[in-house]
């Protein structure tokens, strides 16, 4: 069976636009449906998954992924009529009931009707009969669970919000979802982070990384017992209660105002604004947040898998991007087994609504998963995308192949402390730059972190970089159970006290690191590379970033790539055999 998967709502950032047209550009994410993406399952085999934004450059678009879908279809070579069931991964058909108020609305942005015609007008045809929708959270869970290759499982999923929930706890085993715990939007733990992200004048639905790594520069202590007033846990129930006032939710598209001045009060805090310079008491802020989400989300955990015996975890929604918390987890004493979707976002429902309908139909899902599943570029391509950005003289190049010399040659650059790009094979799904679209540099290279943060990427000098590290030496660097999310750069670690000198440059401010560990299996020329870097620095250790700028997607295509290259202050250009430098 031909499933396509997709995720978004294409009406739904327009509308918020058209409605909210004074938005501020931190609240312009304030709306469903965001991150777009599609995904091709062919007989229970995920074939491709790309989010759209990789091919707009628009950053977590939610516009009906068109590119994304021509994208997987031409990887099969298929046309759209050949598509047996078009999954997506939201389903507000079934709550209509609870939008009364707003009906036109919900005909325009949410109903499945929506995404229908969009696909009508862009040339699809016969698609009612193929659409399935399916329940966000189901999506989601889907996602983690049939990817894990796990046979049993405790499955939950944490967002801002699905169609009326926003944290839901499954119990899976086989090709069953069993729903054991829902919990209401009023009462979301993601919404909460979301909310306090954009009261420290960051993103709202985007910008929660910042906070993330904002909070291991401050000291909670001042805040925690307003937090702990705000969001319990109930160890009777097994549920997470934030205690809003009435209406403190209300308006949320300009911003929830009434949230806002709810928190100054209880905080005794003014929200800062985008441009205002962070100071010890946003950070402290940050780290209490970071505190309470994360002891809020090891209670439930906990709960739930004493509540079922279950040793094996699986984890999906924009919740668990958050890696600290996600250590927490995979350190739970009762967990043996953990795997968290890559794609954990939005874009991940498009796979999951694939996933679970190939399930329900019987199909024979692969066991295990492979995040690399975007476009991937030939020789020849390459060459005559370089033919071109080098005609003016501004690049030059030469083609060495994928030989021991051209990964030495990559990992002496690395060691003589120069920043690399490094582009090959096909691109990652989900938010994580794995080794495919990467910006790499010596894991204790000097002044690194500012080098790569004001000439390269251009963002916030507080931003933390991530280690990838060779499976054979990551003991020897840091402390970490090794669990599957560690292998997706979705866990945090400790950094060794006596190899703090060897990986400064990626230790967090609090001691820890978002590692990646890398093994043959998993990307075979990064840990080619990573294997030559351990001969020249004397561990297999680097760091490693998304190709991209502030702002910018993660770099999908070769000519993208160049033009970005010539940009910015990366020493070399290493892309599928061709060394790329300016003169």
């Amino acid at each position: 069976m031909i499933i396509l998967g997709i995720s978004g709502l294409p009406n739904s950032q327009r509308a918020h636009r058209t409605a909210h047209p004074q938005a501020l550009e931190i609240d312009e994410r304030i709306c469903q449906g965001l991150d777009s993406a599609a995904c091709l399952i062919i007989d229970g085999k995920v074939i491709a998954a790309a989010a759209e934004e990789r091919f707009t450059g628009d950053k977590g678009t939610g516009e009906l992924p068109l590119h994304a879908i021509d994208y997987c279809l031409r990887t099969a070579h298929l046309q759209p009529g050949d598509v047996q069931v078009i999954a997506h991964g939201f389903d507000y058909d079934r709550y209509r009931r609870f939008f009364t108020q707003s009906a036109e609305s919900f005909d325009e942005v949410l109903s499945a009707k929506s995404v229908i015609k969009a696909l009508e007008q862009a040339g699809w045809e016969d698609v009612a009969p193929r659409f399935k929708a399916v329940d966000h959270h189901i999506a989601h869970a889907a996602s983690a669970y049939f990817t894990s290759g796990y046979e049993r499982a405790l499955c939950i999923v944490s967002d801002g919000m699905g169609e009326v929930e926003s944290l839901t706890v499954f119990q899976a085993q086989g090709r069953t979802l069993k729903k054991l715990h829902g919990q209401p939007i009023k009462n979301s733990l993601g919404l909460l982070y979301s909310i306090c992200t954009r009261f420290l004048g960051f993103a709202f639905n985007s910008d929660e990384y910042k906070v993330m790594g904002l909070a291991a520069y401050g000291n909670g202590t001042a805040y925690l017992e307003a937090f702990n007033q705000l969001a319990q846990f109930d160890a009777k129930t097994g549920s997470i209660n934030i205690r809003w006032p009435a209406h403190a939710l209300s308006r949320a598209e300009e911003g929830y105002p009434a949230a806002m001045e709810f928190l100054t009060t209880l905080f005794n805090l003014a929200p800062r604004t985008s441009d205002e310079a962070l100071g010890d008491r946003h950070a402290d802020f940050a780290a209490a947040l970071q505190t309470v989400f994360t002891s809020l989300l090891e209670s439930l955990v906990a709960f739930w898998l004493e509540r079922t015996g279950e040793t094996s975890l699986c984890l999906a929604g924009g919740s668990f991007l958050n890696c600290k918390a996600n250590e927490r987890l995979c350190n739970l004493p009762s967990v043996e087994r953990a795997f968290v979707q890559p794609a954990s976002g939005d874009d991940g429902t498009a796979l999951g609504a694939a996933l679970y309908l190939a399930a329900q139909q019987g199909e024979p899902l692969d066991s295990g998963f492979s995040p690399y599943l975007g476009p991937e570029y030939s020789v020849e391509h390459i060459r005559r995308q370089l033919d071109d950005a080098a005609a003016d003289g501004s690049l030059k190049w030469r083609y060495e192949g994928l030989t021991d010399e051209y990964f030495a040659r990559a990992a002496q650059d690395i060691a003589e402390d120069k920043i690399i790009a490094w582009f090959h094979g096909r691109m990652e799904f989900g938010p994580r730059a794995l080794g495919n679209r990467s910006i790499l540099g010596r894991a204790n290279g000097h002044e690194i972190k500012a080098r790569i943060n004001g000439l390269v990427k251009f963002r916030e000098p507080f931003r933390p970089f991530a280690p990838a590290v060779l499976d054979i030496d990551c003991d020897q660097l840091f402390e970490s159970k090794k669990l599957q999310p560690t292998r997706y750069m979705l866990c945090t670690a400790r950094v060794r006290e006596d190899a703090m000198a060897a990986v400064s440059g990626v230790a967090h401010a609090d001691g820890s690191a978002r590692i990646q560990v890398v093994s043959q299996d998993v990307n075979e020329n990064f840990w080619r590379l990573l294997t030559q870097v351990r001969k020249v620095c004397g561990h297999g250790c680097s760091i490693n970033t998304s190709f991209n700028v502030k702002g910018q997607p993660l770099i999908m295509s070769p000519d993208v790539a160049l033009a970005t290259f010539r940009s910015i202050a990366l020493d070399t250009l290493y892309m599928e055999g061709f060394i790329v430098w300016k003169p």
